[in-house]
């Protein structure tokens, strides 16, 4: 069976579909997925966790963003 195949049915077999505990499972895993980082976000934490470890002390804390934003503005 292709992809498209799969969908359509799917989408046939949801949209008959009754057991509200099905469609809850299937709706927590549509938001797992859609809340998952992508690999290029994963990276990017990973090089920013590997700087503040590198220079904990080279770090802005709150406020100070916030005023940088504010001035900028």
């Amino acid at each position: 069976m292709d992809i498209q195949t799969i969908k359509v049915d799917l989408i046939h077999w949801l949209t008959e579909l009754q057991d509200r505990s099905v469609l809850e499972q299937l709706q927590l895993l549509k938001f797992q997925q859609e809340t998952q980082l992508s690999d290029a976000h994963k990276a990017l934490l990973d090089e920013r966790i590997a700087s503040y470890k590198n220079d904990p002390n080279d770090v802005l804390d709150w406020e100070e963003v916030m005023k940088d934003i504010e001035d900028n503005l």
